[in-house]
């Protein structure tokens, strides 16, 4: 390899950690030197699916991002082919379009599998898992995760291995909430909870771990979750969860001031439900709600 192409793939290895880190400003500007660098045609493909799925997770568009499409048709060779659908598929899951996403899901699944990548295939996996748990079908998420969890064992990079377990670890327990496994699940989330760098993704374990110990009735130890959930929180998706399992533990507590508090501001993210507050205090509805929504 070339001093260029050394130093191409060195920024591209670097934004692709930044992406993992959520530092999407220096990932995005990493790919552009990359670019800027780069004249070989292959070599710009994968430069510009790799910018294009970073400004997907950074919820951008860009040129990169509408060129996905085409670069999957070319399907110029099977890493290429995978990286695009597996990038569609997290655009589509990030839109809440379940069907396009789990399409695409499958493309990357067939790509990974006719390459025997198993890293891929454990990636493909568990977005999939994710997107059939945004759509509730929480039996086929599971799945997914387990099929993924399967297969951790065979890679050769223990660093892969790990990530993998963490990733799949978190997303398997809170499936397994809310199919009534909750000690299953609480006890995966928990094993991995102290692997978990981004501090979002830890906010999204603390709030499942208020779920599952509020079906407990350990609604001390919910609280406790809930609220280190909402000092992370950093989307409304996570907002609004964190408030309303607070609501339910503090009221289940006894605390009807900390009840309050969280139902008022859970009810001021839907301004047309006039009276939700009062629902929330008279109904129950842990079972009608999905915690990636």
């Amino acid at each position: 390899m070339s001093e260029l192409n050394s130093r191409i793939e060195e920024l591209r290895q670097e934004a692709l950690a930044k992406v993992r880190s959520e530092e999407f400003d220096e990932a995005l500007a990493l790919y552009d030197e990359a670019l800027g660098l780069a004249t070989d045609e292959e070599v710009r493909e994968l430069i510009t699916i790799n910018k294009g799925h970073a400004l997907i997770a950074a919820e951008r568009t860009g040129p990169e991002v509408k060129a996905l499409p085409m670069i999957l048709m070319r399907r110029r060779n099977a890493h290429h082919t995978f990286l695009s659908s597996y990038a569609l598929m997290y655009t589509h899951r990030l839109t809440s379009e379940s069907k396009r996403a789990i399409f695409y899901g499958q493309i990357a699944l067939e790509a990974a599998k006719q390459a025997e990548q198993t890293f891929w295939k454990l990636a493909a996996l568990n977005e999939l898992g994710i997107v059939y748990a945004m759509d509730s079908q929480f039996a086929k998420a599971i799945e997914s995760y387990e099929a993924a969890l399967a297969s951790i064992a065979t890679l050769d990079d223990a660093s892969q291995q790990n990530f993998s377990r963490v990733a799949i670890y978190q997303n398997l327990g809170e499936s397994l909430l809310h199919v009534g496994e909750t000690v299953r699940g609480i006890r995966m989330i928990e094993s991995i909870l102290d692997q978990i760098q981004v501090p979002s993704s830890l906010s999204d374990s603390y709030i499942d771990l208020c779920y599952g110990y509020l079906d407990l009735e350990d609604y001390s130890l919910a609280r406790q979750y809930g609220e280190k959930s909402l000092d992370l929180a950093s989307d409304p998706r996570q907002v609004r969860n964190a408030h309303y399992l607070l609501g339910e533990a503090t009221y289940k507590m006894g605390d009807s001031e900390a009840a309050e508090y969280h139902f008022e501001q859970l009810a001021r993210f839907y301004p047309q439900f006039r009276h939700l507050k009062s629902l929330l205090f008279a109904i129950d509805l842990r079972s009608m709600i999905n915690l990636k929504l």
